[in-house]
């Protein structure tokens, strides 16, 4: 009987850690990020404008190093473009692999909340920072901890050689859940805020019943759900609450129709 090959190893994976970098409000790199030939890194810039020095130096011979340049002009295009591939990352890339975001955009941090909230290990950097070498460990360890899980074992606590004499962040040792009594059942929060609002708000009641009158009226309301929303968005601006909460209070108490193609049918 033929003995049998040994299994082949796994291949090494093409990329190992994502680094989103704004390029306009914070050109900068984390000290101590493990940066590599794996490491997959995006550099979004204004219109015509031209990667730092200090940047191009650093990442000029990475194989997965690419600058993105907004081709029209504006204020925050570079941040919607930024938020637009990091998007596109996020739904293409394994969910191991961990995201940085170095930016100085306080507006931008909404990227990493979404990233972490959705699973994926995301960190957000800035050499504004007030302790600067205490969030480079953070983001160090995010993705040394990511590489370690890759691998199938964690590592040590101890650093390696040569590293910064920063204080790496040491993970919390698991705790057994305690059991849920009758009262920590009533008074449990959810993970995360509903998205919508409650129907039985007043307020949802109020607003979605004044745009039901208004959809009555019109001759050519919208037909796909997209603009709708968008239509129910601008009309109800000042209610301050999200179009989503309004279209299921109308879908549940005025007869809106939704299909799966997002096809509108107005109630009658």
């Amino acid at each position: 009987m033929a003995d049998t090959p040994p299994s082949k190893p796994a291949p090494e994976p093409l990329v190992d850690a994502v680094l989103l970098i704004d390029g306009d409000n914070d050109p900068h790199l984390p000290a101590d990020f493990p940066i590599g030939e794996r490491t997959l890194v995006r550099v979004f810039l204004r219109q015509a404008a031209k990667t730092p020095r200090g940047l191009e130096k650093r990442l000029g011979g990475l194989p997965f190093c690419v600058t993105v340049t907004c081709t029209q002009g504006g204020a925050n295009a570079a941040d919607f473009v930024m938020s637009l591939h990091a998007g596109i990352l996020h739904a293409t890339l394994p969910m191991h692999l961990p995201f940085t975001l170095v930016t100085n955009d306080k507006a931008l941090s909404a990227i990493a909340q979404e990233l972490q909230r959705t699973g994926r290990q995301a960190a957000l950097w800035t050499s504004h920072d007030k302790e600067p070498r205490r969030r480079a460990a953070t983001v160090a360890a995010t993705v040394s901890r990511a590489s370690s899980r890759r691998g199938g074992r964690r590592r040590g606590g101890r650093g390696r050689r040569g590293s910064s004499s920063a204080v790496q962040p040491q993970a919390a040792a698991p705790q057994p859940a305690p059991q849920a009594g009758p009262r920590d059942v009533e008074t449990a929060k959810p993970a995360f805020p509903p998205v919508f609002t409650p129907a039985s708000d007043p307020k949802v009641l109020e607003v979605a019943a004044a745009y039901a009158a208004r959809l009555s009226r019109i001759k050519d309301p919208p037909s796909r759900l997209k603009t709708l929303l968008n239509d129910i968005a601008n009309r109800t601006r000042s209610s301050g609450l999200p179009p989503e909460a309004i279209l299921e209070e109308l879908k549940r108490g005025h007869g809106l129709v939704v299909d799966e193609r997002g096809h509108i049918t107005k109630p009658a």
